[in-house]
């Protein structure tokens, strides 16, 4: 007979009962003569639990790791680094993290340095300049923006912006820039006879073909000719090498150059230019001033960047 239907027999119910009872007793008895002849150490048995726990989940990890993994994982330890989390992460990840681009890093293009080997003369020169703007260009200037409407002055600014069209289209086609050419025609036809003379940018405004900011500077620069060393000129203010090449060439191809009736008035022409064009930065000017740690420098590394990104639109 089996056991379990030894147990589950009713006829021997009561020897079943005893012979449990005896068992129970055993073992009681036997537990507390243990328990009278040793004290319970609960810090051993403690620690035995824990290693044993421990060294039972350290086999289970040991044996759920593949083995290809164990060998890829110290094959590239070698090229993988450790983070301050403590993990590791690949040369690859960090290839990855260096090709994301930075928002605030600007142009990515190298920017040549301008050299400024006449610093002396120019600190010098600036200082004139300073005092000039300072005491003539600047008054004449805000009184002229207090006096003169800005619709009237960006009228002007538009006037002498449309007249430079023949510099501009010389630029781009000695660049081989078609579109920008075809855009300077585009825009004077347009300003000339539906702007009046060009003082409504209506190319700009209603059919949104953009100006084209060109002259012989930039030509000479998109060629790789050098932009030399920075000068100061006296009141036109900064300037480079090339940079005086360039201005000297657009003089030439001015309207003010072949049409204006006498000197006195194409010198006239070119000051109601900068004073009108002086309205228009008077406070960007002023905050300049006063933010700059060196005021000559800020100016001289705005202007370069500032033509460099010209050549490179």
């Amino acid at each position: 007979m089996r056991i379990t239907e030894f147990i589950k027999s009713g006829r021997h119910c009561s020897l079943v009962a005893f012979f449990l009872l005896f068992l129970f007793s055993s073992f009681s008895w036997a537990d507390v003569t243990a328990t009278d002849s040793q004290t319970p150490n609960f810090v051993s048995d403690i620690d035995d639990n824990v290693f044993a726990q421990t060294s039972e989940v350290t086999i289970k990890l040991e044996k759920s790791i593949p083995r290809s993994t164990e060998s890829s994982s110290s094959n590239d330890s070698s090229s993988s680094i450790q983070t301050a989390q403590g993990t590791l992460r690949s040369s690859q990840d960090i290839e990855d993290y260096e090709d994301m681009e930075d928002p605030f890093a600007g142009d990515s293009e190298y920017i040549p340095i301008l050299t400024d080997p006449l610093e002396g003369y120019n600190r010098w020169m600036f200082g004139v300049n300073e005092t000039i703007y300072d005491n003539v260009l600047e008054p004449v200037a805000r009184g002229y923006r207090d006096t003169i409407h800005e619709n009237l002055r960006l009228g002007i600014k538009n006037i002498f912006s449309n007249a430079m069209a023949p510099v501009k289209l010389f630029s781009s086609l000695l660049q081989l820039d078609f579109e920008k050419s075809g855009r300077v025609i585009a825009r004077t036809l347009i300003n000339t006879t539906f702007g009046i003379g060009g003082i409504a940018d209506v190319a700009g405004e209603e059919y949104q073909i953009e100006d084209v900011s060109e002259d012989f500077d930039q030509a000479l620069g998109s060629y790789g000719i050098p932009t030399g060393p920075y000068v100061v000129l006296p009141i036109f203010g900064p300037s480079t090498a090339r940079n005086i090449v360039g201005r000297a060439a657009d003089g030439f191809m001015s309207p003010t150059f072949f049409f204006a009736p006498s000197t006195a008035f194409s010198v006239g022409l070119s000051v109601e230019e900068n004073v009108n064009d002086a309205s228009f930065i008077l406070d960007d000017k002023k905050h300049l001033d006063e933010s700059a740690l060196d005021e000559y420098e800020s100016v001289r590394d705005f202007y370069h960047q500032y033509r460099h990104g010209l050549l490179k639109k």
